[in-house]
């Protein structure tokens, strides 16, 4: 039978205010990473992002308009007919990685809106997933639970990998299964002590890693994607840029043309 001094009591209050906050951070950052996270991703491709890649797209061509029109000029300036396959190939081999990022660009945004086309769980869902959730957190996280076994270490992935995957259904078979699991053994006076000051240390990492992830995209574009006015204006920004690419490419692409057409006078 533990000795409940009000040392031991203080202890303990601090240790279940503890494991409760931690309880809640950990499935704030998971809520973060796993359902938010992807969601703003979707919302700012689609809006937003499809615009800048055409964007980008139209600046690498545009570079790569250049880049060929110096290949031919080099060509010639030593009266040469240009050597066009190996113009293309210095095309190619220079813009690699652009063409790279271009394709990378195009499968997020098709991802995206294939993620927005099936749509959401219900608001209610929702809440009863987090409810689920954290109280499975708060059994079986091995930061709260020194003791946990093997079976609730493996428990505890699957409840990982449910809520990722917004399976309720899962989730709370999970939790109905805890109840036929033993009852922990209240923890010594001076396992406490070493459980508050670990518990201390992962509420204080867990608030630094959700206040870095607040400053990172997509986070940072939560308020604005909700604003209408901020996304319509941005789109038009967008739209005039791309016009004025779009005027530029077709100047340069005029221009390669008659370098095309051109035929140098060859040295005798």
């Amino acid at each position: 039978m533990l000795d409940l001094t009000p040392e031991y009591k203080m202890l303990h209050m601090q240790y279940d205010l503890l494991k409760k906050e931690f309880t809640e951070l950990f499935a704030q950052k998971n809520e973060l990473l796993t359902q938010e996270e992807p969601v703003l991703t979707a919302l700012y491709l689609t809006a937003i992002g499809q615009k800048q890649h055409q964007k980008y797209c139209l600046t690498v061509e545009i570079k790569m308009m250049t880049q060929r029109i110096s290949l031919y000029q080099a060509y010639f300036n030593r009266n040469e007919y240009p050597d066009t396959v190996v113009i293309e190939k210095k095309l190619e081999k220079q813009f690699s990685e652009y063409q790279k990022k271009i394709a990378d660009e195009a499968k997020r945004i098709a991802i995206a809106k294939d993620l927005l086309k099936e749509g959401f769980i219900s608001p209610g869902e929702v809440k009863k997933l987090k409810d689920v959730y954290r109280l499975i957190v708060k059994r079986l996280h091995p930061d709260i639970n020194p003791s946990v076994t093997e079976q609730e270490k493996d428990l505890f992935v699957k409840a990982q990998a449910a809520y990722d995957l917004c399976d309720l259904i899962t989730l709370n078979a999970i939790l109905l299964s805890l109840d036929s699991l033993a009852p922990k053994a209240d923890i010594e006076p001076i396992d406490l002590k070493a459980q508050v000051d670990t518990l201390e240390k992962q509420v204080s990492k867990l608030k630094s890693q959700i206040d870095t992830l607040e400053k990172q995209f997509p986070f940072t574009y939560r308020e604005k994607l909700a604003d209408e006015g901020w996304v319509e204006a941005e789109r038009a920004q967008l739209d005039t840029d791309i016009d004025a690419l779009t005027v530029e490419k077709n100047k340069y692409s005029e221009y390669l043309k008659l370098l095309e057409e051109w035929k140098p006078a060859m040295l005798s």
